[in-house]
This record gives C-alpha cells, structure tokens and sequence, in this order.
C-alpha cells in the first residue's frame, strides 16, 4: 500500500491495525473509522465525484461560453 507523505510523494506502507482507518475529509482533517465504514465513505465519494462529472460533461460548451462571454463584458 502506498501511504501520502506530500502530494506528490508516496512510500510504501503497512497497517498495523486493519479494523481501524483514517479518511481524509479535508485538508488535514481526518476522520477515524471501521474498514468497512471507510470502504463505504469512499465508495459514496467515488460516485459522488462521478456524478459531478457526468453533470458537467452534459453542459453544453455553446452555453458555458455564452456565460463567459457575458461575464468578460462586463465592466466594474
């Protein structure tokens, strides 16, 4: 298992007790929980990071960059 030291460096790790996990909620904010818990936390956010793309994948590119271009146009 890979375990974060910063974002972009990983090491190899262990767990040490495998009925408790740490899901990371924010950042630096965790939360302890049961394996199966945290399985479940993570399945949900996989969708839900699934489902805001699917949404942003049905947004018309036409209509995103009429909002631009009307946002660009105004003047403070």
């Amino acid at each position: 298992m890979s375990a974060p030291l910063i974002v972009s460096l990983y090491v190899l790790g262990t767990l040490d007790d495998v009925d408790k996990v740490l899901a990371d909620i924010a950042i630096g904010y965790f939360i302890e929980k049961t394996m199966d818990e945290g399985k479940d936390y993570c399945e949900r956010k996989i969708n839900l990071v699934k489902s805001n793309f699917d949404l942003l994948i049905e947004v018309p590119l036409s209509s995103s960059s009429f909002t631009f271009n009307r946002i660009k146009h105004i003047t403070l």
